[in-house]
This record gives C-alpha cells, structure tokens and sequence, in this order.
C-alpha cells in the first residue's frame, strides 16, 4: 500500500501535541515533509531510484540527465533509434581510462550505439558517453528522482514505506527549528536531525551534532 501524507503527518502533528495543527499548520508541514523527501533523496538516491529511457544529445559526449532527475546513478544499456529495442549493455570506464587510451574520445565520430560511460560525483547532473551518440541514439538510464510537493494529506509520497521512519525524523526537526531560539525546542530539533541522519546511515553528520567541538551541521 502506498505511504500517504497523512500517514507522516498526522504521527507528526501528535508527537507535538497540535492535533488540531493550530501552531504547526498544513501548509507549513506539507513544505517540511516535501523538504524531508528531497533531503532523504540527497544522502539516498535509492530512496526513489527509477529506470528509463532517454534520448541523448547528438554530436557530444556531455550529456546531461533528464528533466525531473537531480542524481546520475548509471547507464544500463542501449535502446535502439526508437528507444523500444533492446541493445548491448553500456559499461562504466573512468574519465582516466578513456583519456589514456584515446585522448580525442570527445572528438570521436559519431555512432548509432554507446560503447561506455564515465561521470563524477560531484557533478551528478552530468555524464559523459563514447563515442559521441548520432540522432535518434537512445538508452536505458538510472536516476534519482526529484520528489513533488505534497499538497494533500491524501497525496501517495512517491518514497517507499521503508522510508517513513526518516522523513518523519526530519520533518520534527523542521517543526521544532521554527523555534530553534527556545532552548527546549533547539535541541528536541537536533535530537530529531540526529535520528535522521542516524537512520540513513549518516554516522558522521549525526556524530557532529553531539560533539561538544564541532558546531552544529548546517547542510540540512
């Protein structure tokens, strides 16, 4: 069964003692929740991980991911000039790889099929192919997907259920940071960004936050 808004939200508007959503109102949760999504999609790309078929850009190596993606995880294989006709998988290389063993990759002609692929973290929009695809050259593509807004307490969260525990961790730490000057609210809030982190296997962020010498995370 698909994990609603209503079931984060309304754990949510209990654990503060504001059923009624008098002090946390629902607009304001449906931002913190779609805020939790997005992070937890962030530090987990397989959190809403998807599969599909994208056409690439002809006469360049750079390619960049498809509208409504924010994360390259991988290329899978060719699909043919029409994107329904299965083809030979697509291997990972390194950037290093193909410079050593043809510095003019970029230059390369153009071929109705992908040999490889290449990208770097740290820019998870982009990826590079070889050789550079001609028209109508298209494949099979990982990515994670960019979670909507919630607007409802009836919209089904594209996130699977085993996700609850985190997004309803984070979306406490937005709830009580809206009063982070209240030393009571101030920590109840790390406490909550702490289990996230925690939870996601994020050790290190979670290890800062109670650190008497590390000043508080400020990338959430």
């Amino acid at each position: 069964m698909a994990l609603l808004a209503s079931d984060i939200l309304d754990d949510v508007s209990r654990e503060l003692n504001d059923p009624g959503r008098v002090r946390w109102t629902l607009a304001g949760l449906f931002g913190f929740l779609t805020a939790a999504m997005r992070q937890t999609v962030l530090l987990r790309p397989d959190a809403y991980a998807a599969v599909e078929v994208m056409l690439l850009t002809p006469g360049t190596t750079r390619q960049s991911i498809p509208d409504g993606a924010v994360r390259f995880m991988g290329l899978v294989r060719n699909m043919g000039s029409d994107g329904a006709t299965p083809g030979f998988p697509i291997p990972a290389t390194t950037r290093e790889a193909l410079d050593a063993s043809m510095a003019t990759w970029h230059q390369a002609a153009s071929g109705d099929a992908i040999d490889n692929f290449t990208f770097d973290p740290d820019t998870p929009t982009i990826f590079y192919v070889t050789p550079p695809p001609g028209e109508n050259v298209y494949v099979e593509i990982e990515v994670a997907k960019n979670p909507m807004k919630v607007t409802a307490l009836t919209d089904a969260l594209p996130l699977p259920d085993v996700w609850a525990e985190p997004l309803r961790e984070y979306t406490l730490y937005r709830c009580y940071g809206v009063n982070a000057a209240s030393a009571t609210d101030g920590a109840r809030a790390a406490q909550h960004l702490q289990q996230f982190y925690l939870v996601l296997g994020e050790e290190a962020k979670a290890k800062a936050l109670r650190s008497p010498f590390i000043p508080t995370y400020k990338g959430a």
